[in-house]
């Protein structure tokens, strides 16, 4: 039998996602890639995993058996992989950080200037261009040892999660904007305004459509971008106005740039630290996680 790592994630996500659509963008797979996967591990093992319907797909009774033990397989291997790696960079003072791009270019400095301070030998490797489904995956694979990054309630099930902030979405105005001169803008009052949007598949990007939704709004977005920092860059090009997370505030540009709190209703997400459970820590990655935890503390 030659069953695959790659076969075992594709399952996984199928089943936990309960569609080949969400599980090839979770996976960075086209459909017909993750669908092959899908039907070689199937092959491989002698049963059918799914019922498929142009609907739906569940779990046959075969496939609701296998999936804690392909489950169990990935986190045994993962481990297996984290731990070997633990030990290796112990030894090097070596840490992988995996965070957003906004994170790192905002609040993440602070927090290496107080770790540097303590610990000035330890090689610090961050993975600083990760959207939010990405530094999951990295802690989960052991790529890296902690993660910054907001995180669905349901997905905690791996991890060891600390909620630094409550972050609240807020309106980025040029200056001299209308809404600028608003103390806060209710969402159904951005229907008429050209809006710098996100790709649909971006977690920021389904938090304002679901918000949006809730308020009972709708938008007009004129321009699509990957980033953040490119979000900052056209609103104080006064091109339009952004939803952004409270904490982009501390990007440049700042000074051009008028955040006003979006109400009716008020969004927030959960700003967390993750790391995989049961993971044995490198002491120079528990001594970052003890860093970041007594910064975020002692703010208000």
């Amino acid at each position: 039998m030659n069953v695959t790592v790659r076969q075992l994630r594709a399952f996984v996500a199928v089943a936990q996602l309960s569609g080949f659509s969400a599980a090839a963008v979770r996976l960075h797979l086209t459909q017909s890639a993750l669908s092959m996967l899908v039907r070689t591990l199937e092959q491989e093992i002698g049963v059918s995993l799914f019922e498929r319907t142009t609907r739906s797909v569940k779990l046959t009774d075969s496939g609701r058996d296998f999936l804690p033990q392909a489950e169990k397989m990935l986190t045994d291997l993962h481990n297996a992989v984290a731990t070997t790696r633990s030990h290796a960079e112990r030894a090097r003072g070596r840490i992988v950080i995996a965070v957003s791009p906004t994170f790192a270019s905002t609040l993440l400095p602070a927090l290496l200037v107080r770790y540097r301070a303590e610990h000035p030998d330890v090689l610090v490797v961050m993975r600083d261009d990760a959207p939010p489904n990405q530094i999951r995956r990295l802690v989960q694979d052991g790529e890296a040892d902690i993660g910054i990054g907001p995180l669905e309630g349901g997905q905690r099930g791996l991890f060891v999660v600390d909620v630094l902030m409550d972050d609240e979405l807020m309106l980025a105005c040029p200056e001299g904007h209308p809404l600028a001169r608003r103390k806060s803008v209710p969402w159904r009052e951005l229907a008429d305004v050209p809006v710098i949007g996100f790709a649909r598949d971006n977690a920021l990007q389904l938090l304002v459509e679901s918000s949006l939704a809730a308020g009972g709004a709708r938008v007009r977005t004129q321009y699509e971008v990957a980033s953040i920092s490119t979000a900052t860059a056209l609103v104080d090009a006064g091109l339009g106005v952004s939803i952004l997370p409270a904490y982009a505030r501390q990007l440049r540009r700042r000074e051009r740039i008028q955040y006003r709190p979006l109400v009716d209703p008020v969004v927030k997400r959960d700003l967390c630290l993750l790391r995989l459970r049961d993971r044995a820590m490198p002491a120079a990655a528990q001594a970052f996680i003890d860093v970041v935890l007594q910064q975020f503390g002692e703010q208000p």
